[in-house]
């Protein structure tokens, strides 16, 4: 399944080659200038007859600068431009898949969960995919020139430096080690804090009305101590980690220039120019060298990360499996229908019932009878564990989930909102025209609102009013609403109620409706399912 992602990055493979290039091209003109100085320094003791020679040599150096500045800046720029783009694909693609999900995969996962994997486990996977094995390689590029001008320079003070490289990768690996294990697990800290926050946030009214704030921001501070102990281990580590680098960098090139210095009073060839030209070589070996050591750990890392949006993924149809499409649906039968939770409780037993065009059944029973999850297995969110719901006489986990889906049109109880205008939310991409949105806004008894209007501004009964135009204006054959009159007074309620007669005449449709108005069932309905808790 991430075969699929990682081919969205394909149409970047160009990018990801010139980021290669011009990064290759960096390495080479960057370690050029120290050592064409060291020769500079070398050639100006004998005499000055050669004034064109240092002319132009130094001119070369400081062209060399300019161009590696150039070629320094535009690398950088284009790498953040190729992960930016990458991410912003790759971050598209799953959540895509996330709104193709089946909902029990949001019942077991915070929506702060979600967000994390979706904005920034995309992007570390994007990075990883597109840039860790020509990073790795880019770095080895530049350790095997890096030292192939120090070994130029003097093979005994290459040898030092290697040892104290050694030395340091050491250190490095395991600092960086609890590094990457803090760093995984403020992470997952910070995700807990996102989802908790948007979860209070979003009950905020329910919590202010049973003066439960405190009690809320308790819960919520001793997540962030966690967090916080976390991530001040983290920054214990950073700063050792830091600390420890800096250490080894501002000793080697003091250690050089002693070693140079032993080197030239024994005349073992060692002269000012090369010892200066190695002091500045030795900044550059501190990226190369954290980069490869890094490498196995920002794989491991990157193979979590995979892991994590692996989930996020829609599993591959059993191609092997014909399912059958489904123009209309003429019929519908609960056939000893039972559902159990994944815990084992049942929630449904032994529901059986038919509908055909023009019957408009009410569900009805107390709360926790499985109203709500009946309509999950209406809408095909959930499928029955026990006996089958029939479409057209034939079991439905038989046809094609998208071609059931179509022929639904549904009007959940808490409608969704978006900030956008009446028009454009009852309209929801689909590309109705404009005498369909009227008759709609007319049937659900919205028509005295303009269009124009932000519908966020609306009240409880207005938007599922805007709800049941939504559903209206879909071509279907099963109209479901979910206590469609809840938020209405009794006057406009009767006004939907005959609009909704009308509908069903018009449409020879099948309507299920779950109320707990006598209107609605006195009125609207000609069949009754009473759902009792088990």
């Amino acid at each position: 399944m991430i075969q699929e992602v990682s081919n969205v990055l394909k149409p970047l493979k160009f990018r990801r080659n010139v980021v290669i290039f011009v990064s290759a091209l960096y390495i080479v003109v960057g370690l050029l200038p120290p050592y064409l100085t060291g020769l500079l320094i070398d050639r100006l003791y004998p005499d000055f007859a050669g004034a064109s020679t240092y002319v132009f040599m130094i001119t070369t150096i400081v062209f060399l600068l300019i161009f590696g500045f150039f070629l320094d800046w535009l690398q950088g720029f284009l790498r953040e431009d190729l992960i930016n783009r990458g991410a912003g694909m790759v971050r598209s693609r799953l959540f895509w898949h996330v709104l193709h999900k089946d909902y029990r995969f949001f019942l077991d996962h915070p929506v702060g969960d979600i967000n994390n994997k979706v904005i920034h486990d995309a992007a570390t996977y994007v990075k990883a995919r597109l840039m860790m094995f020509p990073t790795l390689v880019l770095n080895i590029l530049h350790l095997i020139i890096l030292f192939g001008f120090l070994f130029r320079l003097s093979f005994q003070m290459t040898l030092v430096v290697l040892l104290f490289s050694l030395i340091f990768m050491v250190l490095y690996t395991m600092v960086n080690k609890k590094l990457r294990h803090y760093s995984v697990k403020e992470r997952e800290d910070f995700s807990d804090l996102m989802t908790e926050s948007n979860a209070t946030l979003t009950g905020v009214d329910t919590i202010q009305l049973y003066a439960g704030e405190d009690y809320a921001a308790e819960y919520f501070e001793k997540l962030v101590d966690i967090y916080e102990h976390d991530l001040i281990t983290l920054k214990y580590w950073q700063a050792l980690s830091k600390s420890a680098t800096n250490m080894i960098t501002n000793m080697v090139p003091i250690l050089m220039i002693i070693v140079g210095i032993v080197l030239v009073v024994f005349d073992q060839e060692a002269t000012m120019g090369k010892i200066l030209a190695f002091y500045y070589f030795l900044p550059r070996l501190k990226e190369p060298i954290t980069a490869i050591t890094d490498f196995n750990v920002d794989l491991q890392s990157s193979n979590a990360v995979e892991d994590r949006i692996k989930e996020l993924l829609i599993e591959p149809v059993d191609e092997s499996i014909e399912l059958e499409h489904v123009d209309k649906i003429d019929e519908l039968g609960f056939k000893n229908m039972g559902y159990n939770y994944s815990d084992g409780e049942t929630i449904l037993k032994d529901i059986n019932f038919e509908l055909k065009r023009g019957d408009t059944l009410a569900i009805t029973g107390p709360s926790g009878a499985g109203k709500t999850t009946l309509l999950r297995l209406l809408k095909r969110q959930v499928t029955p564990t026990k006996g089958i719901l029939a479409v057209n006489g034939k079991d439905y986990t038989h046809i094609e989930p998208a071609s059931y889906v179509a022929r639904i049109a549904v009007l959940p109880q808490e409608v969704f909102i978006f900030d956008a205008t009446i028009v454009e939310n009852i309209d929801f991409g689909k590309g109705y025209s404009e005498k369909h949105i009227r008759d709609v806004v007319r049937l659900s008894g919205v028509d005295h609102f303009s269009m124009d209007e932000n519908a966020l501004g609306l009240s409880g009964g207005e938007r599922q009013r805007i709800g049941l135009a939504r559903a209206l204006a879909c071509e279907y054959d099963v109209l479901i609403l979910d206590e469609p009159t809840s938020e209405l007074d009794h006057e406009t309620e009767t006004m939907v109620i005959e609009n909704l007669k009308k509908v069903q005449v018009e449409n020879n449709c099948m309507m299920i409706v779950v109320t707990h108005s006598a209107n609605v069932l006195e009125n609207l309905c000609n069949k009754e399912l009473v759902l009792k808790k088990n």
